[in-house]
């Protein structure tokens, strides 16, 4: 997944000014607004017709080197790994609830334990309503969010934070 992108590609999709705060923003050569990739949900759901390539609905696992200009946090640094999954599809409520399978499947096969918050409110104004969901590890104290996702139009996803995930193992004694 490229690290470049139009800076239109996260406006329109992830809600305006909210996000620019957020990116790593900046013209090109030609003085064509550019970002580093924030996150990438928005980029599934911009190019859901070619991922889709005509089928009905379909899954994609993936591994995106991403980048936020915001402040650092514990676990969450301007240069991160986000490890996600996108269920694209017509039916969003659908590809929620597989989402949420997904996510929980795999944290419970890590051992890690967390805390689900199924009425989470998502920042990102692509969310259907702003309703998802967040997986937390108490451990972690202030800055727990390990886990973020919810539905949008064009389906539902998650995304995990690598480096927030590593604390969390840690900080639970669990050997990756």
């Amino acid at each position: 997944m490229p690290a470049l992108w139009s800076q239109d590609t996260f406006v329109a999709k992830a809600g305006g000014s909210e996000i620019l705060e957020q990116m790593w923003a900046f013209p090109d050569r030609k003085g064509r607004a550019c970002c580093l990739i924030p996150e990438a949900t928005a980029l599934f759901q911009e190019r859901s017709r070619e991922f889709l390539n005509g089928r009905r609905e379909a899954g994609f696992f993936y591994i995106a080197r991403c980048y936020r200009y915001e402040r650092p946090q514990a676990g969450r640094y301007r240069e991160f790994t986000q490890l996600g999954f996108e269920s694209l599809g017509p039916d969003p409520s659908a590809a929620f609830e597989r989402s949420l399978t997904l996510c929980r499947g795999f944290l419970d096969n890590l051992g890690l334990r967390y805390e689900l918050d199924g009425a989470a409110k998502r920042g990102l104004s692509y969310y259907l309503g702003g309703a998802g969901f967040e997986m937390r590890v108490p451990e972690l104290g202030a800055q727990k969010q390990v886990v973020g996702g919810g539905a949008y139009q064009e389906g539902s996803g998650f995304g995990i934070g690598l480096e927030r995930l590593a604390l969390a193992l840690e900080a639970q004694g669990i050997q990756p």
